[in-house]
């Protein structure tokens, strides 16, 4: 390190969504505040996300730097620009975007194998889930590599057990509930229909990718974990068992930027939101998005909506890909909703973009209508805010569990079924599919979270007791920000 003990450490974040890039950008902010510089590779179309964020983290976001490689889009025959698998169209596309990711790997490797014109050598690697070539790089280095799934330790506990122990392959249907059992006494019941894609028998990813990232898994020197150790009841220790390496909880990673900091960098619309939020109640407002991905089918977003205009309290409802949605229902929202930012309307939507941790943070807000996200899991954990549960895919089903069952600040909508995603491989037209859950079993499930009885403030005082655990945690001997000392000092 040209004389120097002070490491260097490069993060890559995976291509798959917002949702992955975000935290690992706070990640690489949180390593700089620390005092390592961070080199944080990334494409030339996602740059630009990336150094805001880094921008917005000043002073320390002068020790990150964030480096664009070219991302190989036309060559493996995707749209030009579409440089994260969230901007998909079909899943014909998902195999190339792995095609392509696996060549934009070597180009990162060319870039870091320059000899004596490399730019400042890594001292450690921290790459994202499906980044399985970091690896290669890692060990031609001679640096340690780590891992970042975007998951928490609950849910990467519950898959270990599943790839050890494989009790979905007993049950006799898809949807025959059976517990997980890695953290007694508490119940994990799902189906085998709502696990993770590792354990699907047609994803659009291929079994041959799955097989890669399960042996990326299994090879690295640690995982790095967007947590904290004291929230998900002893996950990251037993998850360090099973798999016997490091696994380092370094969050909620969103608290390197107070809202604060996000309403400085807000458009006009989001400037709008938080202004109509300013009118209303103290604790009054149901906040509803379903993530940078989430898409529900429109017979089931409708029956979604008409819960949304007829509870009693305000709505604040984030749609994404408004413009791409059957005409009939954009002239429902029309006329049911407001998307003119009225100060005193009940249903505001939100078309694409919000600032949900500025939000999650606003006083007026009193329940997060959420798909179990972990990254949206964890900003309502650090802002001590109680959950009503609606899991699309991926891991959030078990998310659901550790929300409902573990923690005790959530409640379940009732989804069963998870929504076709870009990786599931489906050829149903989801304009065509039915809801599965209907306008009063949403509507039951928004009374449970904002009931101001007996069950209602049990689950705000557990969240509120969660989110003072967040903040201590990444304060100067908290529990997350000693494990990014043990990140970082081994490299010195």
């Amino acid at each position: 390190m040209e004389g120097t003990t002070e490491p260097h450490l490069v993060l890559v974040p995976w291509l798959g969504g917002i949702s992955h890039i975000i935290p690992m950008t706070d990640i690489g902010c949180l390593i700089a505040s620390h005092g390592a510089p961070v080199t944080i590779i990334t494409t030339p179309a996602n740059a630009p996300l990336v150094q805001s964020r880094v921008d917005r983290a000043t002073p320390h976001g002068a020790a990150v730097a964030v480096t664009a490689i070219p991302f190989p889009t036309s060559e493996a025959g995707l749209p030009e620009g579409c440089e994260r698998l969230d901007l998909l169209q079909s899943p014909a596309e998902v195999p190339r975007f792995f095609g392509a990711n696996k060549q934009f790997g070597k180009a990162v490797a060319r870039y870091y194998r320059r000899g004596a014109a490399m730019p400042r050598r890594p001292s450690c690697i921290v790459a994202g889930t499906c980044h399985t070539w970091a690896l290669g790089l890692a060990r031609d280095l001679g640096v340690p590599c780590y891992i970042f799934h975007g998951f928490g330790a609950f849910a990467l506990l519950c898959i270990e057990y599943l790839y050890k122990h494989r009790p979905h392959e007993a049950v006799a249907s898809v949807d025959e509930l059976f517990d997980i059992p890695v953290l007694s006494p508490f119940e994990c019941r799902v189906s085998r229909r709502q696990l993770p894609p590792h354990f699907s028998a047609s994803t659009s990813m291929g079994g041959g990718t799955m097989q890669e990232m399960r042996e990326f898994d299994m090879a690295v020197d640690g995982v790095v974990v967007n947590s904290l150790e004291e929230l998900e009841h002893g996950s990251t220790a037993h998850l360090a068992a099973a798999i016997g390496k490091k696994v380092l909880a370094v969050g909620p990673v969103s608290l390197c930027h107070s809202p604060n900091l996000d309403l400085q960098a807000m458009s006009d619309d989001a400037r709008q939101y938080m202004a109509w939020l300013d009118g209303k109640e103290t604790k009054s407002v149901v906040y509803v998005s379903f993530g940078s991905a989430g898409r529900l089918p429109p017979a089931q977003l409708m029956q979604l909506g008409m819960a949304l205009v007829s509870c009693p309290w305000p709505v604040l409802w984030v749609v994404r890909g408004a413009d791409s949605l059957p005409n009939d229902f954009k002239e429902w929202l029309r006329e049911n909703t407001d998307a003119d930012n009225v100060a005193d309307s009940k249903c505001l939507v939100a078309r694409g973009w919000a600032p949900q941790v500025a939000i999650l943070a606003h006083p007026a807000v009193g329940g997060f209508l959420t798909h179990c996200g972990w990254g949206s899991t964890l900003e309502a954990i650090a802002a001590g805010m109680p959950m009503a549960t609606w899991p699309l895919f991926a891991e959030q089903f078990i998310n659901e569990r550790l929300i409902v069952d573990v923690l005790g600040v959530g409640v379940s909508v009732g989804v069963t079924k998870p929504t076709e995603n870009i990786l599931t491989a489906s050829k149903t037209d989801d304009r065509k599919a039915e809801a599965e859950v209907g306008m009063e079993q949403v509507m039951k499930a928004l009374e449970r979270l904002m009931d101001q009885g007996v069950g209602g403030e049990a689950r705000r005082r557990k969240a509120r007791e969660l989110k003072a655990k967040a903040e201590g945690a990444l304060e100067k001997g908290g529990s997350s920000y000693i494990n990014l000392e043990k990140l970082i000092q081994p490299l010195v």
